[in-house]
């Protein structure tokens, strides 16, 4: 008698849970029919993103040239690290440096980084914007950079007294010859928010790539698109840190058909002994209404490392 009692009751037990479960289960979907319906994370208007058959595309059509700066025996002007080219009148450039044992602000002469003949520049088929005659020396003491312009070279006056230049100069002199190529805008050049993309991950990669897989390593160029490293923002950078050369207010954002241009890109080269960071290029900087003028004063130079 007490193990049928016993049984029945289990089953009681067990008809009485259910009907909680299927009562619960009545009100909840009660519920869900009275509350409006949820709207979606992702509208129904927008627009899909662009294909990577699409992006492929557009990356050819900004196509922009660029000159290869490769290695030659022949004996050019333009050239990597040794000493610069450069008659007596000329000033070196100088860059500021705060040291904190003892505190104290240094100037000290920046680092002869390259030189280009512009007239061989241009007959490879440089930039436009170039002058047709003159000479270009850079420096650098990162991650600061600056430019000379020389319209007219005295071959006939004593060259510049090199100073004590700061600690991984001067680099292994390297002669250097230009062969025009072809460069493409980074996909986050195009692209603001690559999350947006409705593309697979394997087509992201070949995307990722196909602005620089063509290109020889190290990467040192004139013109043309940047190969950047990290942010593919550097004319928004640039012009911000002329604004505040200038005093003047900083852009916030900056239209993608801005006026300046790549002047030059400098890879980390272990024949030159450069290393910029860890890995990083040299990005040289300058407004085409300058470099058409003549004017490379306001050049800009962003470093970018790994």
């Amino acid at each position: 008698m007490q193990l049928a009692l016993t049984i029945l009751f289990t089953i009681l037990a067990a008809l009485g849970y259910l009907l909680v479960m299927v009562a619960g289960t009545v009100v909840v979907a009660w519920i869900q029919l009275k509350l409006p319906p949820r709207k979606s994370k992702t509208p129904a208007h927008r627009a899909r993103g662009p294909s990577a058959t699409a992006l492929r595309r557009e990356m050819k059509a900004l196509a922009r040239p660029t000159l290869l700066l490769l290695p030659t025996d022949a004996p050019v002007f333009s050239k990597f690290g040794g000493a610069p080219d450069l008659d007596d009148r000329a000033t070196w450039p100088t860059s500021k440096v705060f040291h904190r044992f003892p505190k104290r602000e240094v100037t000290t002469p920046m680092g002869f980084v390259a030189q280009l003949d512009l007239k061989d520049v241009r007959a490879a088929g440089g930039p436009d914007w170039l002058p047709d005659q003159g000479r270009l020396y850079f420096f650098a003491e990162p991650w600061m950079g600056a430019a000379l312009y020389v319209a007219q070279s005295d071959e006939a006056r004593p060259l510049f007294a090199v100073p004590v230049l700061p600690k991984g100069f001067p680099l292994i002199e390297r002669r250097v010859a230009m062969t025009p190529a072809t460069s493409y805008p980074d996909l986050e050049w195009l692209v603001d928010d690559l999350s947006e993309l409705e593309v697979d991950d394997d087509a992201l990669d070949r995307l990722t790539e196909f602005p620089t897989k063509h290109m020889p390593t190290p990467e040192h160029r004139v013109g043309g698109h940047a190969s950047a490293i990290q942010s593919s923002d550097m004319e928004l950078e640039a012009e911000r840190m002329l604004a505040e050369q200038e005093g003047r207010e900083p852009p916030e954002t900056l239209a993608r058909d801005t006026d300046w241009r790549l002047l030059l890109q400098v890879d980390t080269d272990a024949e030159l002994k450069t290393k910029w960071g860890d890995g990083g290029r040299l990005y040289y900087w300058i407004r085409e209404a300058d470099a058409r003028a003549g004017d490379f004063s306001k050049i800009q130079m962003v470093g970018q490392s790994h």
